[in-house]
């Protein structure tokens, strides 16, 4: 087994109090984010400028409650974003992406293993189940996730997100990279589930400002270890 040591990690010892996860899958994003760019130009104040990645995500079939997101940070190197929305676990680290691709275990260290939190009451979030939709002349299940209450959204000018998922496929449990989506999911496991095809956020004032298709999705083995002993200092994530 190849062991990728992240950030000089404490090595493993017999005994040594930890939380190994198992990942079985890789899967393949195309990812868009839209954003206002200003611009010096005269009566116009800013353009819309898009801005494309790669996202991987480690993933276990069985389960949604933990993940890691990979994409490049440049030429030489991933950024690995690890979260446990159950434990309530956020760690990330920087790592050359030879050591990354060719390592079957990854030991994080606990001076980057943060603690998250969820701002946003998830009661006050709903999916709602839209009329199916087609992807080339394929049916698929189409949800919304937003505010239930009208006057508090347009209050906090929140938008909504939209996800589009697959009626039929090997994997039964939605990915939710968002803690708060996956704590409504929690309240009410019935809705929605499968694999999420593509997802997206549209702003309060009906603004597309990001997009993610999955494109693939192939087998692995790797593995993350965090110690449980880890203290964990409390950030936001939303």
């Amino acid at each position: 087994m190849k062991i990728l040591t992240l950030l000089f990690s404490l090595s493993l010892t017999i005994g040594y109090s930890q939380k190994l996860y198992d990942f079985d899958y890789i899967m393949e994003y195309d990812a868009t984010l839209f954003y206002k760019k200003p611009v010096k130009i005269k009566n116009e104040q800013y353009r819309v400028s898009e801005q494309s990645m790669t996202r991987y995500c480690l993933i276990n079939s069985q389960q949604n409650e933990y993940f890691a997101v990979i994409f490049e940070k440049d030429s030489l190197n991933y950024q690995l974003n690890f979260d446990d929305h159950k434990r309530k676990v956020h760690a990330n680290a920087v790592t050359l992406k030879s050591d990354l691709n060719n390592a079957d275990l990854i030991d994080m260290n606990c001076r980057y293993v943060l603690g998250s939190a969820n701002l946003l009451k998830s009661e006050d979030y709903d999916f709602i189940k839209l009329k199916d939709t087609l992807l080339k002349n394929e049916s698929f299940f189409h949800y919304k996730y937003s505010l239930r209450n009208k006057k508090k959204a347009k209050r906090k000018k929140t938008g909504t997100y939209y996800f589009i998922i697959n009626k039929s496929s090997n994997f039964n449990l939605p990915l939710f990279t968002q803690l708060s989506v996956f704590e409504q999911w929690i309240l009410n496991k019935k809705t929605p589930i499968g694999l999420i095809k593509e997802k997206y956020y549209i702003d309060y004032y009906g603004k597309l400002r990001y997009t993610e298709k999955l494109i693939n999705f192939i087998k692995t083995d790797k593995k993350i270890y965090i110690p449980k002993s880890c203290p964990l200092t409390e950030i936001t994530i939303e």
